[in-house]
């Protein structure tokens, strides 16, 4: 099963960003209940409210993905106490709050590096999803392959895009919800 919880947010005022808040997707394999993305602090008690629907807690969460480190997507971590964290090591170092995501094992779920927007950014595949963070924050980025204006390396950013449409699954985006593989053309 899989869940957006919340869709994610981005407000610019005059081209710079005033909010920013990341999309937050429950995953549940077999083996694992997962969260990708934590969002931002005031996003917390959408996030509780979410899992409470679906008769879970944040300490009924097991792994917690990060697709990269911005605060934007990280500030919630600290609710889902009994998790794990997964992230790129080119994001976190040698931090060892985080570990590396090629350690994750579930036969459900493929991380794959879709750097661009920062060079350590994963995606998320599960089924016929793949949740993407801010390789596509916005649905326009992956439907019109628009790289994303905050990137570490244009040219890469719009590699990711190409690749993340030719799995031709469902993109969840950083900050705008679920596109459905039947609009990107």
């Amino acid at each position: 099963m899989i869940k957006l919880l919340y869709d994610g947010e981005l407000i610019r005022e005059n081209g710079i960003i005033k909010k920013a808040s990341s999309s937050v997707t429950l995953i549940q394999t077999k083996n694992h209940n997962i969260i990708v993305d934590t969002s931002t602090k005031d996003k917390r008690e959408i996030i509780i409210k979410e899992l409470e629907k679906l008769n879970l807690s944040p300490k009924d969460i097991e792994i917690t993905i990060n697709t990269h480190l911005h605060y934007d997507h990280i500030e919630n971590n600290s609710i889902f106490t009994n998790a794990t964290f997964y992230a790129s090591p080119k994001e976190f170092g040698f931090n060892e709050y985080f570990e590396d995501f090629k350690k994750f094992k579930d036969k459900d779920i493929e991380i794959v590096e879709t750097p661009g927007h920062t060079y350590g950014s994963i995606s998320v595949i599960y089924k016929d999803y793949i949740v993407v963070g801010d390789a596509s924050p916005l649905k326009n980025n992956v439907i019109k392959l628009i790289p994303p204006r905050l990137n570490v390396d244009e040219k890469l950013a719009l590699k990711t895009l190409k690749y993340i449409r030719s799995l031709k699954k469902n993109v969840i985006t950083g900050h705008e919800g679920i596109v459905y593989k039947e609009e990107i053309i």
